[in-house]
């Protein structure tokens, strides 16, 4: 008795332990959560720059970014949506494009609904003996409008307010285009400044955005839309080589077949494919208005298209190239999964107990069954000869 109480006694010191272990680990978890949360300096938007030059404690830190893209006749729509950070007006969003694109605010229902499209699906396992205990768990990526850009001054395509956005669609040298930016009110920082020149040299155009100075600043902002013509489906990304922390896309891709990376610096990070489906194929409906117009219609009116999410992870020095895509015909399909247990229950109890019991007693009534039938014919047997006898 003195041994059992010990070895309960010893078990209880063992849970408990474990309990304790378990405690630390959360806080520590939530101490470095916090102290990052307090160290982190401004960050780089993905595709362009959202850094404050001023003030490195008073940023506009890009939180997140996810994208929705399609290609189609030689015209590219780009659905940027992003969390920031901010405290005032002033950092400039830089996006930079092949050719000058129209640029207009879009709904944060389409990107709310591209999610929702690719979200796992449920897999439901039936469990018979009410065993399992596992947690559900994944199991399985225009026309131009603007004149001949002269050396001398930044050429203004377009000024707008989107939303709470001041937008200015940009065009020139490098130069002359910091120096436009600068005189009206786009901040741009020293990591920023010099990644210019190349798309400048390529002849690119850029999309400075910034809070208008009236905007109530808030964490989540509307997203905006990009219409460029463009050879090829690119998204830009050069500019995050001036971010101070490493950079995490979601890309959502529309095309009429599986899409992969082909750009040069893919292999200097880590991407990802979780999702290759036309979502319609698992019991999806389109309802966005801007969804459905990106995706091409077939020939009986329903609209059904190949949806290739991309999650990628880099360090700033790994984004030297813009990324680009092509199909990937060979590529199957991906749709994540994630399975939810449900008991089957026969009676009170679940249906394999249950079945179980039953074949059983069935199986000891037919011995019992079988047992007398046999011992009536012996008694029988016995009394036969019995009477031959006599």
């Amino acid at each position: 008795m003195m041994l059992m109480s010990m070895r309960l006694s010893v078990r209880s010191v063992s849970v408990q332990a474990v309990r304790l272990r378990r405690l630390l680990l959360v806080a520590s978890i939530l101490a470095a959560q916090l102290l990052v949360g307090a160290l982190t300096p401004a960050s780089a938007c993905a595709c362009g720059a959202f850094i404050d030059p001023a003030d490195a404690g008073n940023d506009s830190d890009v939180l997140e970014e996810t994208a929705v893209l399609a290609h189609r006749d030689g015209r590219e729509t780009i659905i940027m949506g992003f969390q920031l950070g901010a405290s005032r007006t002033g950092p400039a969003l830089l996006v930079p494009t092949p050719t000058v694109p129209d640029v207009s605010a879009a709904d944060v229902d389409t990107l709310s609904e591209m999610r929702s499209a690719t979200r796992p699906r449920q897999r439901i396992r039936y469990d018979y003996w009410g065993t399992s205990e596992e947690p559900p768990g994944l199991v399985g990526s225009g026309d131009d409008h603007g004149a001949a850009v002269p050396d001398s001054a930044a050429v203004v395509h377009s000024r707008q307010r989107i939303g709470s956005f001041d937008v200015a669609v940009l065009g020139g040298d490098a130069a002359p285009v910091r120096t436009w930016l600068e005189d009206n009110g786009f901040a741009l920082s020293d990591e920023v400044s010099p990644l210019l020149e190349p798309y400048a040299e390529e002849g690119w155009t850029f999309t400075a955005v910034r809070y208008a100075d009236d905007a109530v600043l808030e964490d989540e902002t509307e997203p905006l839309r990009f219409d460029f013509d463009s050879e090829e489906l690119v998204y830009p990304m050069r500019f995050s080589q001036a971010a101070r922390t490493s950079q995490e896309l979601n890309l959502y891709v529309i095309s009429d077949q599986p899409m992969q990376r082909t750009d040069a610096s893919e292999d200097e990070q880590i991407s990802e494919r979780p999702w290759i489906a036309d979502p319609t194929d698992e019991d999806w409906t389109w309802t966005d208005d801007t969804l459905r117009g990106l995706i091409a219609p077939d020939d009986h009116g329903g609209r059904h298209g190949i949806v290739t999410q991309f999650r990628i992870w880099g360090e700033p020095e790994s984004f030297t190239t813009d990324f680009t895509f092509a199909p990937d015909p060979e590529q199957d399909t991906v749709v994540p999964t994630y399975d939810v247990t449900e008991v089957v229950y026969l009676g009170p109890f679940p249906a394999g107990w249950t079945l179980t019991g039953i074949v059983v007693l069935l199986g000891n009534l037919i011995t019992a069954i079988v047992t007398v039938i046999v011992l009536v014919l012996a008694q029988r047997g016995t009394r036969s000869r019995g009477t031959r006898v006599s």
